[in-house]
């Protein structure tokens, strides 16, 4: 099974976003920034799914160290605003960017 990290500060969006995912992936969860970089210096995962804005620093700031890192796994970035910029800047990094409240990240 492919192994996905979910990274996300609200512990409860963490949770639920993790069970609906575990039904197709194997998942490790984040609380923040440094604790993904600390679960991804020890595992190796297949892809990641990360919220923008969390208290110790935002999932773009992951995602440009994961690159520099050389790690190259898919990676969703996720914020509760949409936010062209930032689908943008994300695009730049190679991640894909998705509104939280976007219809079809809820319903399908």
């Amino acid at each position: 099974m492919k192994r996905i990290l979910v990274v996300d500060d609200n512990t409860e969006y963490l949770q639920v976003l993790s069970n609906v995912l575990s039904n197709d992936f194997d998942t490790i969860k984040a609380t923040g920034v440094k604790d993904a970089l600390d679960i991804l210096q020890a595992i190796t995962v297949d892809a990641i799914c990360s919220d923008y804005n969390m208290k110790d620093g935002t999932g773009l700031e992951l995602l440009e160290d994961i690159r520099q890192k050389g790690i190259n796994v898919p990676f969703l970035l996720m914020s509760g605003d949409d936010d062209y910029l930032l689908e943008q800047k994300a695009k730049l990094c190679g991640g894909v960017f998705c509104s939280k409240t976007d219809c079809d990240l809820i319903g399908k």
